[in-house]
Order: structure tokens, then C-alpha cells, then sequence
């Protein structure tokens, strides 16, 4: 924080470059618009981020990066948090947060023309997702629009990039889901013929399980196989 007690727009975006390199003045400004960000003006009309201002900015872009949470979304949160009513992670320091659960399960459709604003991915990559089938849109009000397990699926896509994995590597995945999601329901199906409520827990319990083991097991081969890949490395 600069000696006059506020910072300006490029020195908040120079501050938090090393966390979040690709923020850039016009995405403060149009989180300022949408309103999660409101800071005061200068007599000059200058905007002026005062440490409370700059924590929120962190806090609202924390919960895009890391938690996968649309605008939307965080405005509510944000709201809740004003009137005292949001959980206690939120009204900490941004490292408190690291933590939080917040689940996606409520958020609205995002709209694949926002997902940059929105999201923090570039519209051309969820498009190419799209392309192979890796997210499956449905059609809204402002065009194709991402609900919240695509969201997940999306950000899962986008972290692999770093290594060159493009949407066009991870289609095999979506195969991969698609079998084992066939197996699943072989072993299931009888079971969840039966309406009663008790039944349907149970193979919804079972599901839960039988994921889970199934993740236990694809680790383990993969990390089996990697041994073997780079034995002179690991």
C-alpha cells in the first residue's frame, strides 16, 4: 500500500500480478461494473483501492480461480458476507479461504460468450471442449450455456495446458467415463429398478463407493505404469 493510503488500478494490478498474471486493468474495471468491486473516487475521478477494496478484489478472484465460482455466484456470497451472514472463511484474509467448500450445485447456467468474464477461461478453449464433447453445453437465454459440472470439467481441462495437453488429447477421458459409467450401470441397474426410497439410496450410496474404488484403482495402475515409463527417473 502506497504512503497516501489507497493504491491506483494499475498499482493494484502490478500488486497481485504474481498471483494472478493475467489480470489486467480492464478486468478490474469490469468487476467494478458488475459489482463485486466498488472503490471510492479520487476528487479527480480516479479510482481509489483502499486495503479493504484490494481484499475483496483477491477475494472475488480467489473464489473464480480456485473455487471455479461464477459472478453470480459470488455476488450472492458477497452479499451474504455485508450482512454478517456469510460463512466466517469468507470475512478473513484471503489465505483463509484456501479451504472453503463452496458448492457449485446452486450456481446458475454460464453463458459460454461470458466464460472469460465469468469463469477466467478463454471462450475459444471452453468452445473447443465443446467440440469434443468434453462439455456438453445447453442452450439458454444468451446462447450455450455451461452448468456446474462442466464448469469443474472445464477448469480440470484447462489446468493441464501448462504441459501441452489440449482438448483434443483428453477426449479418450470422456471415453474412458462413458465405459466405465456402462459398468456401473450393469452392476446397478436391478438395484435401481426398485422405486422404493430406501432402494434408490442405496445404489446411490453404492455410486458414491464404487467411484471412489474405482479412482483408488486408476491411480494406482497409472502410477504403476509411470514406474515403469521413467525407471530411471523415479
Amino acid at each position: 500500500m502506497s504512503d497516501r493510503g489507497y493504491m491506483t488500478i494499475g498499482e493494484v494490478v502490478e500488486a497481485l500480478s504474481d498471483t494472478y498474471p493475467d489480470l489486467t486493468v480492464s478486468k478490474v474495471r469490469f468487476l467494478e461494473e458488475e459489482g463485486p468491486v466498488t472503490p471510492s473516487r479520487t476528487a479527480g475521478g480516479y479510482r481509489k483501492f483502499m486495503p479493504a477494496d484490494v481484499h475483496r478484489l483477491e477475494l472475488v478472484l480467489k473464489l473464480q480461480k480456485e473455487h471455479f465460482l461464477p459472478l453470480s455466484v459470488i455476488r450472492e456470497k458477497l452479499r451474504d458476507v455485508d450482512r454478517g451472514t456469510g460463512p466466517a472463511e469468507l470475512t478473513g484474509a484471503p489465505a483463509a479461504i484456501e479451504e472453503v467448500a463452496l458448492p457449485l450445485e446452486d450456481m446458475e447456467p454460464v453463458p459460454i460468450a461470458r466464460a472469460s468474464d465469468e469463469l477466467g477461461l478463454p471462450e475459444e478453449f471452453i468452445r473447443e471442449l465443446v467440440d469434443y464433447g468434453l462439455v456438453l453445453p445447453t442452450k439458454g437465454g444468451e446462447g450455450l450455456e455451461l452448468h456446474a459440472s462442466d464448469v469443474e470439467i472445464a477448469h480440470a481441462c484447462w489446468a493441464l495446458r501448462p504441459w501441452g495437453i489440449e482438448p483434443r488429447h483428453l477426449k479418450m477421458f470422456e471415453s474412458f467415463a462413458e465405459r466405465e459409467a456402462g459398468l456401473f450401470g450393469q452392476v446397478l441397474m436391478p438395484a435401481a429398478r426398485h422405486r422404493t426410497p430406501e432402494a434408490r439410496q442405496r445404489v446411490v450410496e453404492s455410486l458414491e463407493e464404487m467411484t471412489e474404488a474405482v479412482e483408488d484403482l486408476k491411480g494406482l495402475l497409472l502410477r504403476r505404469t509411470l514406474r515403469d515409463e521413467f525407471e530411471d527417473l523415479m
